[in-house]
């Protein structure tokens, strides 16, 4: 596939950005929204149809399920498991008031444990004035009304337990909602007992916070506001209703440590994504994991320590290298999210180039034993896959497909599975274009509500539904089916080594996965024409073909990949 001279120019400069280092440490959110803009302005998408795929099972088989069981128990569950990140606004109403709540997303456990998930990510369901999606947090002790109460919570854990499945929340530790009492009580005076709970200062700057900002002032605007109440200034990463937390204050410290005790221990949750963790301390000399930053995070880690079998995963703020997330492996986070192909494996696919993601899986080789990437094609704060693939049908597969074969542990992004379309309407920012309401079924409301919804529903609703996909043996959601019910009860899927395999085709992604049992040969063509590609490499052994079109041949210290059009395969080595 030639690529327009017009991209060439601009697939250089977004690979650029890439290698910028610093300039891509802000709020995640903005960068794969610039790349999928410019792709699609410059690059636009083809009509191409999915190559075909064999029938494959769309269950695991009863042995699988058994080994299954067996990797989710202890202290590496997390290693094996498929989490799923469900925007209970969006997932599914109980109610008829057009807001998806906690007991409406009990209902769609039984689908959600079908289709092969073993955890539930949940975006903030605190108290909140929604400034910023729920992540401006007004009581970190308390269940936002319009999901539920504490009753309603403690019903979905008991029965995501039930099934097996386990419950992380989103826990956001950087800043507050302005509403928050902390925050109230911080600002009525300079000398009440919360004063120096918040970074506040009487000029639009300190000494000790430096130039640190969100990176992007142009969305949140300059990062001091004056408040007219204290009469001084304080300071916010993030919008101006989400004053930054200061912890040089070592209350702020204990009770926030507390805060994650409280759900893990009280409310028997089984872990946290960390949003934005690399930004709680600032200096002059550094904004983001920053050594203070660094031992807060191990004294996180101690409290889930101290209960058996909890795991928590970091939001790096640098999108190339979790490395400083991981520390030796044991002392902080379990896993960090891989945004070097999270979020741009879509460019990576538009400009036909492995190196991107090649890139990353090349850095997921680096990191300290014991620590777990987290795999992801789409997520709240990005564009849906759909877009990212470019409306390409086999780019989102193959993207899929790498998500849950690299090193790592998959997170699936609602609606992913189906694959949900982007909206249009805008209530909170652009990133509502990701979060609108999953479809279920055809009609009016697509049994999402029997009212009116929160937000508009995305594109070609009734094609992305459920019902709509449900026995169609060529849909988004039979696909995942099949993938997920392929990788179920193998552990080199979670816990395997893996090295890149540098073929000498540009186009072609190629990786092996092994361990003591098992060894597999993954590669995916980047483009819409037949691709071969060969290297010099030590594998030995047959190979069979047991996922997707593709032949290897192995010989003589070689192997010889060939990929049809739009193709990806699994080999299996013996």
């Amino acid at each position: 596939m030639v690529i327009e001279p017009r991209c060439g120019p601009l697939r250089a400069g977004l690979v650029a950005r890439a290698d910028q280092g610093e300039a891509l440490r802000v709020r995640q959110h903005r960068i794969p929204a610039i790349i999928a803009v410019a792709l699609a302005v410059a690059c636009g998408a083809s009509s191409s149809s999915p190559a075909p795929r064999p029938a494959l099972p769309t269950r695991p088989t009863a042995d699988q399920q058994a080994s299954a069981d067996r990797l989710l128990t202890g202290p590496d569950w997390y290693r094996n498991a498929v989490f799923y990140e469900v925007n209970v606004r969006s997932f599914q109403d109980s109610n008829g008031d057009g807001i998806g709540d906690l007991a409406g997303l009990v209902q769609r456990l039984d689908y959600l444990k079908e289709l092969g998930v073993d955890a539930l990510w949940l975006m903030p369901i605190y108290p909140t004035a929604f400034k910023d999606s729920g992540y401006d947090i007004a009581d970190y002790r308390s269940i936002n009304a319009e999901y539920g109460d504490m009753a309603a919570f403690e019903k979905l854990v008991a029965e995501a337990h039930a099934r097996k499945m386990r419950v992380f929340m989103d826990l956001v530790l950087n800043h507050t909602s302005d509403k928050h009492a902390w925050f109230q009580e911080s600002r009525s005076s300079k000398t009440n007992p919360k004063a120096d709970w918040y970074v506040w200062s009487d000029t639009a700057s300190r000494a000790d916070i430096g130039s640190c900002t969100s990176g992007t002032p142009a969305v949140f605007g300059p990062s001091w506001s004056l408040d007219p109440m204290r009469g001084q200034y304080f300071f916010h990463r993030y919008y101006p209703e989400q004053p930054d937390l200061n912890y040089r204050n070592a209350d702020v410290v204990r009770e926030t440590l507390d805060v994650a005790r409280f759900w893990l221990k009280d409310e028997n949750v089984d872990g946290y994504r960390c949003d934005v963790i690399g930004q709680l301390f600032e200096s002059p000399d550094g904004c983001t994991m920053i050594p203070e930053t660094v031992a807060y995070i191990q004294k996180l880690r101690a409290v889930l320590d101290e209960m058996p079998e909890k795991a928590m995963a970091s939001e790096p703020s640098n999108l190339n290298d979790s490395t400083a997330y991981f520390g030796n492996g044991s002392n902080m986070f379990h896993m960090s999210f891989e945004f070097g192909f999270g979020y741009f494996w879509g460019l990576a696919f538009s400009a036909t180039d492995k190196k991107l993601i090649e890139d990353s899986i090349k850095k997921t080789m680096t990191y300290p034993k014991g620590s777990q990437p987290g795999q992801l094609i789409g997520s709240h704060d990005g564009v849906r896959a759909w877009q990212a693939a470019a409306a390409e049908t086999w780019r989102y597969r193959s993207g899929a497909l790498l998500s849950m074969t690299m090193r790592g542990t998959p997170f699936i992004y609602y609606g992913e599975e189906v694959g949900l379309r982007p909206g249009t309407q805008v209530v909170v920012d652009s990133r509502d274009s990701a979060r609108t309401p999953m479809t279920w079924t055809r009609g009016a409301a697509h049994g999402f509500t029997t009212g009116t919804p929160w937000l508009a529903f995305g594109e070609a609703p009734d094609d992305t539904s459920v019902e709509a996909e449900d026995s169609d043996p060529e849909s988004m959601l039979t696909y995942y089916r099949q993938l997920l019910a392929f990788r179920r009860g193998h552990a080199v899927w979670g816990v395997g080594d893996m090295r890149a395999v540098s073929l000498d085709s540009a186009q072609i992604v190629a990786f092996v996965r092994e361990d003591a049992s098992e060894r597999y040969f993954v590669a995916v063509n980047m483009t819409d024409e037949d691709q071969t590609g060969s290297a010099t490499d030590p594998l030995a052994g047959s190979a069979t073909a047991v996922f997707g079109d593709g032949e290897l041949a192995i010989s003589g210290g070689s192997v010889h990949v060939t990929l049809p059009a739009r193709g990806a395969a699994v080999f299996q080595i013996r």
